[in-house]
């Protein structure tokens, strides 16, 4: 038998009218065509490998004859469509011997026409016979033949078209049955609506009593969604698109369930609208298996933040300057085995490229990103990352560096997969329904028990594994069943076949011929003939091995979070919308001394302290109210031990909102900081016990700085006053310079006390103004020419040529680091000399100032004592030179706080150079000349006010004023200057600080308030001129007095416009 033969066959079987029932359709065409041709038989027979059946027949009793003696076996040979005719049979040598013509019933004539499929096979003949010889009937007879055949054969289509109906209308019910999808039918001519069995079980209502309409169907939707529903019924009848929801159904019972329709727009050759029709599917489980994911995802998520996130600091490249620990934790590495690692040598290679694109981005400006992205473990799996990335711009603004928090999102994603997994499942269900050939990925079969014929879909091979064939048999799907599944499997068919009992979602394994193995669900019915026997089986196959992966993958990660949150040493806990704890981890046993089965039903507010519950109350009220994007911020409160004491936690939850905005939990970390409050109760008092001590300390040393200068200031005054008289004899003149000296040695060390205080306290006051570098070098320099003089050794400057005209300094303070260094290298040196170097760099705009000496050095060793405070090289060159071990250190404070360095060079019997180096800015000649054009002498007949307790400062101030010619008058205290200053008008006033009774600050307040003296310039006259306040005084005179900065300082203020002193 040849391919083209078993083409025929498996035609003609699939049309399934072999040794079927009479159909009065076929037998009318047989009478019809016997009536057209006269002729007394007329049949439609069927031609399989043995056997010529009637499925029609007039004139003949017998339903079959063989093959072999069949006229038709002759014409189905022909082509597609034919029509043979025997006017003789006993004349043809085909048919000459053949037993229907030489014996009954003696046929002579023969005409048929094929019956012929579309796709060119012929099943069998229409033919009609005569028991006479006939001429051959013309054209037109013969095509009104052919016309009868393709009528038959147009019955055998519509009548297998209906069967095949039938049974994918069974598959449909099974396919509906198994994913939970029924379909719907709006006609829109009628408004006639249809429901499959599976959209009245959704709905709960039988078909039996429930007649369907529009407004019945929408009735049953929850009221918040009719509208809804209604207008994607609209607008697809209107647009004739289709519509995709889901919404609420509340069911004949009552109960609420979710439920997803699917809808497309049916139309005419015109395109309008005629039907609408749509799948319907129960969401219910699904929706909750989401939310509950959702939750759980939320909930140990606090598992993993608590554990600590990764902190890294890059360059733009990608290069690490820093990385926290945790990165073992996340990655496996050690910090010490990250040095050398960038961030494009660890990402995956798919996600290489973006990432460094936003660093790109960020070294051009972009502020913040999170990424997320897989890195490279230790152990050379990957690991997905999420990292918040921060830029991190420098003092002008321009981008530095990224900062990046990190933490493993492993988990996360693999829920989000899972998720997508549900999604994507539930969405080919609904779309497989629409044809039973594919239903929700199922692969079906059809395998008729009397032919052994079987009918596989192509989702079947993709399945199993299988290369496609037309006619498979079914040992080829047998046998790749699991030998441990074959046997009970095989069984279970045949007991069904027994039974006629149906299989829904049975789970077997198969082997692929590549051996993968793989777990599929099967469903199948059983469908009977009508002799009652079981005809033919039916069913479904689906493949589950990823769902059967993602349920084991889900409980293990379940599992694994759950390790995580039991063994956790901060408590974790889940709390409903009323504070009622539903879920907290075992250790509330450590930190609470409860069994969690203790604690669970209770709500949290019971067991804060009284004094914390409000503050709780009104902590989570805030939160809510902020919403789903609420980010909530570290919160402590006392929680009650089992035994009653109190303990401090601190808390940090997370809210959970349902799609509507309504909070549905609340998720918790909580750590016990008992021991932290305490220590921070403890720093408190220590830190309210030393600034009370540096409060008592900074009155101390501003006590001691009045008592001492204040005397300092006559003897250095008066001492002053007589060395300018001229009559002086050499001797006295020689006694009056050695009190000079005396008392500015007393008053530098009084000076380095008190600076040092300062500076440790960071109350040192820098004042920058524009001045000649040159002159305040020299100056300094001037002061130590005597003393060189007399030791015998030089005294030099070099550079000082070189600098600009004027800068911007703090003069005051240079000169004091100058005096200190100068001071201490005339002190050091006896032979040889002391050379002080200067250079301003014109770059980075600075001055750089060095004092060489050829004293005796410094051991390298102690190099590094130097600038501490209180140390000096040895005790031997305290008592040899005096000093208080406080300079040096004074100098580096004061030069830091200038905004500079400084430092030393030495070797021990070459001398030593110590330089410092502040920043310096260049400015025009004009500004110096303005700010060093000063009067040398007061306006005439000058009225001063001099306000001092002590007598002898008084004395002092008017000595130097009468030289000047000042009309001056003075008050004891701050009461006698305000009276004074009421009674008689001035044009300044010198205003001492500290007074007995009413101070200086007081009495200058109350003196602005008078009507005479409102606005005359009040200059602070104190040993400290840091305890002037801005704003009440117009100038300062720092005790010991010089006549030159008192006259200076008078002179500027008298310049001034007037100053409205009222704030």
């Amino acid at each position: 038998m040849g391919d083209r033969e078993t083409l025929r066959l498996d035609a003609l079987r699939s049309f399934g009218v072999l040794d079927t029932q009479a159909d009065p359709a076929i037998d009318r065409l047989a009478g019809l065509a016997a009536n057209l041709f006269d002729t007394p038989i007329a049949v439609v027979s069927l031609v399989d490998e043995q056997r010529l059946w009637f499925k029609a027949r007039v004139g003949v009793e017998e339903t079959e004859t063989p093959r072999d003696k069949a006229f038709c076996g002759y014409a189905i040979d022909l082509g597609p469509e034919s029509v043979m005719v025997v006017e003789d049979a006993s004349t043809d040598p085909r048919f000459v011997d053949n037993p229907l013509v030489t014996g009954p019933p003696d046929l002579r004539f023969y005409a048929g026409a094929t019956l012929t499929t579309k796709d060119g096979h012929n099943l069998g003949t229409l033919c009609v016979l005569d028991h006479k010889p006939r001429p051959r009937p013309d054209d037109a007879a013969l095509e009104r033949l052919r016309l009868l055949a393709r009528i038959v054969v147009d019955e055998f289509e519509l009548a297998k078209a209906h069967r095949e109906t039938r049974e994918k209308q069974r598959l449909l019910e099974i396919a509906e049955t198994m994913a939970g999808v029924g379909h719907w039918r709006l006609d829109l001519s009628t408004d006639a609506i249809t429901w499959s069995d599976a959209v009245y079980a959704i709905y709960g209502v039988d078909r039996e009593t429930f007649d369907p309409n529009i407004d019945d169907a929408v009735a049953f939707y929850h009221p918040d969604d009719r509208e809804r529903v209604r207008r994607h019924v609209i607008s697809t009848i209107e647009t004739g698109t289709g519509f995709d929801f889901q919404l609420r159904l509340i069911r004949a019972d009552g109960a609420l369930r979710h439920v997803a329709s699917r809808g497309v727009c049916e139309q005419d050759d015109q395109g309008r609208p005629t039907a609408v029709f749509g799948l319907f599917q129960d969401v219910t489980d699904t929706v909750a298996t989401i939310e509950t994911l959702r939750r759980r995802e939320m909930h140990y998520r606090l598992v993993t933040e608590h554990a600590g996130d990764v902190i890294t600091r890059y360059d733009f490249s990608g290069g690490g300057s820093f990385i926290s620990p945790a990165v073992e934790r996340l990655l496996g590495y050690t910090v010490a085995e990250t040095v050398g690692l960038t961030v494009p040598s660890v990402l995956h290679p798919q996600d290489r490229d973006a990432v460094m694109t936003v660093f790109d981005q960020m070294s051009r400006g972009l502020d913040h990103k999170t990424i997320q992205h897989r890195s490279r473990h230790r152990r050379g799996h990957y690991v997905w990352v999420e990292s918040n990335l921060q830029l991190v711009r420098d003092g002008d603004g321009a981008p530095q560096e990224i900062v990046s928090v990190s933490r493993d999102i492993s988990d996360r994603k693999a829920l989000e997969l899972e998720l997508i997994t549900a999604r994507d499942h539930a969405r080919e269900q609904a779309q497989r329904a629409l044809l039973a050939e594919d239903i929700g990925g199922l692969g079906y079969w059809r395998y008729d028990l009397r032919t052994r014929h079987l009918d596989v879909s192509r989702k079947m091979f993709e399945i199993y594994g299988l290369d496609y064939v037309e006619q498979p048999e079914i040992d080829l799907f047998n046998d790749c069943l699991h030998p441990g599944d074959r046997a009970w499997t095989l069984a279970r068919i045949a007991e069904r076949l027994r039974t006629g009992e149906d299989d829904h979602n049975v789970p077997t394994r198969i082997v692929r011929p590549d051996g993968e193995e793989r777990c599929v669900s099967g469903s199948s019915i059983t469908v009977r003939g009508a002799d009652g026997l079981p005809a033919f089986m039916m069913g479904t196959v689906c493949d589950i091995t990823e769902d059967r992966r993602a349920q084991a993958a889900l409980a293990e990660n379940e599992a694994r979070y759950r390790l995580l949150a039991d063994n956790a040493s901060d408590m974790i806990a889940t709390f409903n919308p009323a504070g009622q704890i539903c879920f907290i981890s075992p250790a509330c046993r450590t930190v609470l001394g409860r069994e969690p089965e203790e604690l669970v039903g209770r709500r949290v507010v019971d067991l804060t302290h009284p004094d914390d519950r409000e503050h709780m109350i009104n902590y989570y009220m805030a939160l809510i109210r902020r919403g789903p994007s609420a980010i909530s911020e570290p919160y402590e409160f006392r929680a009650q031990h089992k035994d009653g004491r109190w303990i401090w936690l601190e808390g940090q939850p997370k809210l959970s909102f349902d799609e509507a905005g309504a909070l549905v939990s609340i998720q918790d970390v909580a750590r016990e900081i008992t021991a932290r409050k305490a220590m921070e109760a403890a720093l408190m008092e220590a830190r309210a016990e030393a600034e009370a001590a540096a409060a008592v300390k900074s009155e101390f040393l501003s006590n001691m700085s009045h008592e001492l200068r204040t005397p300092l200031t006559a003897v250095l005054g008066f001492s002053r006053l007589i060395a300018d008289q001229p009559e002086l004899s050499p001797a006295t003149r020689r006694f009056v310079d050695r009190v000079a000296n005396a008392g500015q040695a007393l008053m530098s060390t009084i000076n380095d006390i008190l600076d040092f205080s300062k500076l440790e306290a960071g109350q040192v006051e820098i004042r920058s103004a524009v001045c000649d570098p040159r002159r305040v070098i020299e100056d300094a320099l001037d002061l130590f020419a005597c003393q060189a003089h007399e030791k015998g050794i030089t005294l030099d400057i070099a550079g000082a040529d070189t600098l600009p005209p004027a800068l911007f300094i703090a003069p005051d303070r240079v000169r004091q680091v100058l005096l200190n260094l100068i001071g201490n290298a005339v002190k050091f040196t006896d032979h040889g000399g002391v050379m002080v170097e200067v250079a301003w760099r014109q770059g980075p705009k600075t001055l750089l100032i060095s004092v060489h000496d050829t004293g005796g050095g410094v051991p390298a060793d102690r190099l590094d004592q130097l600038f501490k405070r209180f140390s000096q090289i040895d005790g031997s060159s305290t008592r040899r030179h005096g000093g208080t071990g406080l300079g040096l250190a004074i100098c580096k404070g004061l030069v830091e706080a200038m905004g500079g360095q400084i430092g030393v060079e030495s070797a021990l019997g070459r001398g030593s150079r110590f330089w410092f180096e502040l920043p310096a800015g260049e400015v025009e000649s004009a500004a110096l000349a303005s700010a060093t054009n000063q009067a040398a002498d007061l306006p005439v007949a000058c009225r001063v006010l001099v306000v001092d307790d002590n007598p002898v400062n008084r004395d002092l101030v008017r000595t130097v004023l009468d030289a000047f010619g000042a009309e001056t008058s003075e008050a004891v205290d701050g009461e006698a200057a305000v009276a004074r200053a009421g009674a008689e008008p001035f044009d300044i006033i010198l205003m001492d600080l500290r007074m007995p009774g009413m101070g200086g600050v007081a009495a200058a307040r109350a003196i602005r308030q008078s009507r005479l003296n409102d606005n005359v310039p009040i200059i602070a006259f104190s040993a400290d001129a840091t305890e002037a306040p801005a704003g009440v005084f117009d100038g300062v005179v720092a005790k010991p007095l010089e006549t030159r900065v008192l006259i200076h300082e008078i002179n500027r203020a008298l310049q001034f416009e007037t100053v409205d002193h009222a704030a």
